[in-house]
């Protein structure tokens, strides 16, 4: 302790015992054998009062002089213990300060995906942590129609004069798809698809010799490369605990594959069944569509959102029906709008799990002969609801495989489909 703190304290400790003795050298001691007087009992009262005074003084200096005495020496001590520390901990401080500042950066962000929920987020949403990913994929539907087709008339309001025809369509569609993207930086990715598709029709018609229970039946097979796209993704926010992440996206479709106007039509020998000679890969027409998606991690599980609209260009046609003869003619395919919501679960860091579900919302098809006005084609808007279930699996550190089972729920959707995708990221 400081020698002058010391010296103070033991002039208070002296100080505290003189005032009994002062006050017993200061106060009369009256006569035993003597009875005082009124005069001087009020005095006596008065110095009582006077030393009762300067007691209650001089105790409040000793309590403010002990207060500081106090003080001082926790701060002496407090400077002692953070001196002799700096020099042994100042390399521990400095090495936890950046781990500290990343774990607070880190709270602010979300929660870390598995690499698995990443593989199913990409098909539906994207993900910019891969550099470059190129991605191979197989696809099968099936999809199978039937159509009661009436021809003649209604006389009486209840008999019915003409051909009742009963036909069915069934296609096979397997697809192979080779899919590539490269992310530039955290905000931007550019994605290219090509397809190739394979086709095989079975057209089924009641009335083969005037017979009810006879069928006609003609198969059509073929395939070729399907329309090429090209794609531009750019993150509009990334996510955070508050908010999702967010991204917007434009694609661009260019008919590389096989139009379905002007292929050849063939009729059976009763008439009764009309089918096409080639089987159809493309839409024939450029496209472009845009959109975006939201994805927010609910740890371990992540939910995202799609949005997009489409539509097609105008394009002219040496032929457009298909019968014997040119019918030259402007075609548009119309506009769609689609969205889809899911869910996908990590199950640990190589296997997740996810659901989904997607419609889309065709208008009409219009057409135009050379020379006359547009119409609409009936039966050409269409509804088409799919509901997904799949799983992924992450086979080595670069390599995964995303499975998944759909199944249609409108007329206009393939009855099931079954998809199996390889991303490989480099």
């Amino acid at each position: 302790m400081n020698k002058k703190w010391t010296s103070a304290i033991a002039v208070i400790l002296l100080g505290v015992l003189a005032v009994p003795a002062f006050a017993a050298d200061t106060l009369p001691q009256p006569a035993p054998q003597s009875t005082l007087s009124e005069q001087e009992i009020t005095e006596l009262k008065q110095k009582l009062i006077l030393l009762n005074q300067q007691i209650k003084v001089q105790q409040q200096s000793i309590n403010q002089m002990a207060q500081q005495v106090l003080k001082q020496e926790a701060l002496i001590r407090q400077d002692a213990s953070t001196t002799q520390q700096a020099s042994v901990e100042r390399p521990k401080t400095q090495t936890r300060q950046p781990a500290t500042v990343a774990q607070k950066s880190k709270r602010k962000k979300a929660p870390d995906r598995a690499r698995s929920t990443d593989d199913v987020l990409q098909e539906s949403h994207n993900v910019f942590t891969r550099k470059f990913t190129l991605e191979s994929s197989f696809s099968y539907s099936y999809y199978s129609r039937k159509d009661l087709i009436l021809r003649g008339f209604l006389a009486l309001d209840a008999i019915f004069l003409g051909n009742l025809n009963l036909d069915r369509i069934r296609t096979n569609t397997t697809q192979v798809d080779l899919t590539t993207r490269y992310t530039l930086n955290e905000n931007w990715q550019f994605e290219l698809g090509l397809p190739y598709l394979y086709r095989w029709t079975q057209y089924d018609s009641v009335g083969e010799g005037n017979s009810s229970q006879r069928y006609e039946t003609a198969d059509v097979s073929g395939g070729e490369i399907g329309d090429a796209s090209a794609a531009v993704y750019y993150r509009i926010n990334a996510e955070s605990i508050d908010w999702p992440d967010w991204v917007w996206n434009v694609r661009v479709r260019a008919p590389t594959g096989k139009d379905p106007f002007g292929i050849p039509l063939e009729s059976s020998d009763t008439g009764n069944l009309t089918y096409p000679t080639e089987m159809a890969t493309g839409s024939g027409v450029w496209a472009i569509s845009t959109g975006f998606s939201l994805a927010k991690t609910f740890d371990p599980a992540i939910v995202f959102f799609n949005l997009n609209y489409g539509t097609s260009f105008k394009e002219d046609f040496e032929d457009l029906s298909g019968a014997p003869g040119l019918s030259p003619g402007e075609i548009d395919l119309g506009n769609y709008v689609d969205y889809s919501v899911g869910l996908a679960f990590a199950v640990s860091e190589r296997m997740s799990l996810g659901m989904s579900f997607n419609q889309r919302f065709y208008s009409k098809t219009k057409q135009r002969p050379l020379g006359g006005e547009w119409e609409k084609i009936p039966r050409t808007d269409t509804n088409t609801a799919n509901l997904g279930i799949g799983a992924t699996l992450a086979l080595s550190p670069n390599l995964s495989m995303v499975t998944s089972i759909g199944s249609g729920l409108t007329e206009d959707s393939p009855d099931y489909q079954i998809s199996l995708r390889f991303p490989y990221r480099f």
